[in-house]
Order: C-alpha cells, then structure tokens, then sequence
C-alpha cells in the first residue's frame, strides 16, 4: 500500500510546505519516499503528530473487493472443500485435479481469511505533510556530521541564543525538530536504508526486513506455508495414476513441495556469515537447489492433475448422495 511517505527530492533539497501539500502531479521535481520499519518506529515514538490521521472509512474507500465479493466466493471455496471431503467419507475416488483444487483453495481461504479488511492495489501512499513533516523528514536526511551540527544549533536555542541562527535550511530545520526532543535526543537510525522509495511517484509495496519477533512470524510463515500448501496433495497418495512410476512421481513431488520450505527458511537467514567454506557452500547449495525443485515438483503436480483425467475411475463421476440437497453456486 506504500504506507506513510514524505515528499522527497531528486536535487536534495527539501520541499517548501505549498510544494509538500501540493497534489503528486504537481510536482515532477519530487519523489515520494517511504520509511523503512526502524526509520518509521523512530518516527512513532518521537514525533507522532506528524502522523496523518487516517481513519477507518477512509482505508476502507480504498478497498476494490467488497465483502460480500469475498463471502460468496468463500461459500463456493467452502462448498467444493466439503465436497471433497465427503467424496473421501464416502470412499470415492478423488481425481488428482480435485486434489490440487483443493489445495489451492485451502490457501485462498486462509488468505481471505487474513486480508478480510486489506484494501487492494492501493497506488498512492498516505503523504505526511506540513511544516512539522519538513522538519522531521531533514533530520531523517542528515548525515551524522550534519545531525551533531543541527543538535548544536537546537541546544544553542535552548539557551537562549538568538532563535534565528543562520546555516543552510536543512540544518535550520532539523534542528527545529530537535528542540522537541532536548535535552537528550535519540539519533534517527543509522541504517544504510532508511528510505525503502526513492522513485517519481512511484511506491515500494512491502516494508523491508524487520527485525526481532517480526522475523520470527516472518520465519514461521516462510516455514509453513509450503507445508499447507503441499500437504493436501498427500490425500492421492493411493489414488489411481496412468502409471506406477506418475505415482512415484506423486508422492516424491508432494513431500518436496511440503518439506521445503524448512530448509530454505533456515538457509535464507543471515547464516553466510559464518566462516566456513563448507557451510557456505552447502548454504548456497540449498539457496539453489531448494527452489528449482520446488518449481519442478509443483509443475509436475499441475501437469500430471490434468494427465489423469484421461485415466478416471468411473467411480470419480458419482457425485456423494448430500450434495443433492445443498444449495450452492456453479
């Protein structure tokens, strides 16, 4: 969605306040820029009146996808999960597109399920705007040298020299942001990025890598998902395949498609910096070899859904007795 951004500038100046509250058309000399995770939290925790308020309706009018949408695909993605469920209760025989199906539809409703209330394709970001945003966003551009230049030029205010020290705007200014914060600033991160966005009206869509616990859910989801995904191909491990090998071929995909994302979660992490050359190499290793065979061992499970079909049992035309009396959509 681009979240909360800054009016920027590609010559390194710093937007006037009719310029930052101008429409981005407007403004071709600008760029938005966007916070990354620490620069946003610093920005949270020192200086949240520069926030803009957004209200519920708001980020709700951004929404493309309404909720009723959204319900009756679910009662469709419901209905076709109960079906399959009964057609096993009744022991009849799943066709391997069913399967496949129904593994993507697990996931579309875990998806729904967690996006119920995200708004879609959100082009432009919440601009932060105003004087106030000025002056926090030069502090946010000053380098170190300059940052201990505009903490000076604060602290000589606190003292009562005169309030209108001369130097260039973008000390002025952040040393305005500065005298909020006397008499013990906290320095704004460090990082090498602190701006994830620095494009003509363009939007990064993701934050970049946090740290923490967020890394922990972040490792946890790269863990799980495959194993959510892979593991309802495991409900044709019996079924009927053209041939004994495809079976083969069924059960090897679905175990690599489940267990993968273990190992890659594990490699993606900053390990490489361990010393080794056996450990890197193995690390690299997997970084490489994990996701072609994921590629390979989901494209066989999708080809060979559509093999089968050729070769169904007649029994996979019976439709389960219940499904006579279900109202659904089709």
């Amino acid at each position: 969605m681009g979240g909360f951004a800054f009016y920027g500038s590609d010559m390194g100046g710093i937007p006037t306040v009719e310029e930052s509250l101008a429409d981005l058309s407007t403004n071709p000399r600008f760029v938005v820029e966007v916070p990354n995770f620490e620069t946003l939290t610093y920005i949270i925790k020192h200086f949240p009146q520069i926030i803009t308020d957004t209200d519920e309706e708001t980020i709700l009018d951004r929404a493309e996808s309404s909720s009723l949408g959204k319900a009756v695909l679910i009662v469709q993605v419901v209905w076709f999960c109960t079906n399959c469920t009964s057609r096993l209760i009744q022991r009849l025989p799943l066709s391997l597109l069913e399967v496949s199906t129904a593994a993507h539809a697990f996931c579309t409703l875990l998806t729904y399920f967690v996006w119920w209330s995200k708004p879609l394709n959100v082009a432009t970001p919440t601009i932060m705007r105003g004087e106030k945003a000025r002056e926090v966003y030069a502090l946010l551009k000053c380098e170190h040298e300059e940052y201990e230049e505009a903490l000076e030029m604060a602290r000589k205010r606190a003292r009562g020299y005169p309030s209108r020290l001369t130097g260039r705007e973008k000390i002025i200014l952040a040393a305005n942001a500065l005298q909020h914060l006397l008499p013990n600033p906290q320095e704004p991160p460090r990082h090498r990025y602190r701006f994830l966005g620095h494009r003509p009206n363009m939007v990064p869509g993701a934050l970049g890598r946090e740290s923490g616990s967020n890394m922990f859910y972040e490792f946890i989801a790269r863990a799980v998902c495959p194993v959510l995904y892979g593991v309802i191909h495991f409900l044709a491990w019996n079924e009927q395949f053209p041939t004994p090998l495809e079976r083969v071929l069924w059960r090897v995909s679905s175990v690599v498609v489940t267990c993968s994302g273990i190992p890659l979660s594990v490699a993606s992490e900053d390990l490489i910096g361990f010393s080794s050359a056996i450990f890197v190499g193995m690390t690299v290793f997997t970084l490489l070899l994990i996701p072609t065979a994921y590629v390979v061992s989901s494209g066989f499970l999708l080809v060979e859904s559509l093999r089968q079909l050729f070769f169904l049992d007649p029994a996979a035309y019976q439709l389960p007795s219940w499904t006579n009396y279900w109202p659904h959509l089709s």
